[in-house]
Parts: structure tokens; C-alpha cells; sequence
């Protein structure tokens, strides 16, 4: 099953995206650890979509799951990133406001990829290895890396 969303790049409509993707969870059996974790990077991901693409196009966020995982993709038609994030970003200090999008997406996904283009946008992946609800564990014995 597969989720796909349109939506302006306005902070008010985040709410439709969480609504959504935890109805999306609830049809695919998520645990609840599956489906905050989810929630919790997706949530990042749009927010920085729409503070940084500075672009009036519609924002795109779909989501798969299937047996083994779940991937989310938030997709913005702006400005791009000048580079790619480092494999792994660590959080900023305590008192610091800003920079935590990247290692919370990250600490959130077993996968976290972000493609970007100057001029043309970005795309962000985050896939998770759905967890068994007893254990906690990814319910696939396969190690992915971030």
C-alpha cells in the first residue's frame, strides 16, 4: 500500500501530513514505536522543506511499507542544497535552537538519504526496518546502514 500527498509549503498543513500518516500506519499494522518514530522524521523532513526549498511549489510526501520496512520520501521543488548532510550529524549542544533536524531524522530511520539538486530541489528518504513489538528489534536480521 502506498501513501502519496500534495500540499502547499505552509507549516499549517503538516497537520494533514501527520493525519495521514497515522492512518497509513494504523491500515499497515505499525507498532507504535514504528509509527512515532515515522512520524517523528517525516515531521522534520517537511519542516525543513518548507523553511529551506523557498519555493511556492506544492511539497510531495508519500510513504511504503511492506513486511520487512516503511520509507518515506519528502520531495520539494526549491532551491536545493548546496551539499549534501555528512553521513552522520551529530546533535548541536543543549542550548542550541536550530540544527537538529538532521541528526533527529537520523536517529529516527535505519536509512536516511537526502538527493539534491541546486535550482531543482530536494529529496529526502527515510526508511525504517520495522520493529518487532515484543522486542523492539527490526524484525529483519539484515543490518542497514545510515
Amino acid at each position: 500500500m502506498h501513501l502519496h500527498l500534495r500540499i502547499p509549503p505552509d507549516p499549517r498543513h503538516a497537520r494533514t501530513v501527520r493525519d495521514a500518516l497515522t492512518g497509513f500506519a494504523a491500515l499497515q499494522g505499525l507498532t507504535e514505536e514504528d509509527r512515532e518514530a515515522l512520524l517523528f522524521a517525516v515531521g522534520e523532513a517537511l519542516a525543513n522543506a518548507i523553511e529551506h526549498a523557498q519555493s511556492r511549489r506544492d511539497l510531495e510526501v508519500s510513504a511504503s511499507a511492506d513486511d520487512e520496512r516503511i520509507v518515506a520520501r519528502v520531495v520539494d521543488f526549491g532551491r536545493g542544497l548546496p551539499a549534501t548532510p555528512a553521513e552522520r550529524v551529530a546533535l548541536p549542544g543543549g542550548l542550541a535552537e536550530r540544527g537538529r533536524g538532521i541528526p533527529i531524522m537520523q536517529r529516527c530511520t535505519d536509512l536516511f538519504a537526502v538527493e539534491s539538486v541546486p535550482g531543482e530541489g530536494t529529496t529526502v528518504t527515510l526508511e525504517r526496518l520495522r520493529r518487532d513489538a515484543a522486542t523492539g528489534s527490526p524484525t529483519q536480521e539484515t543490518t542497514v546502514a545510515s
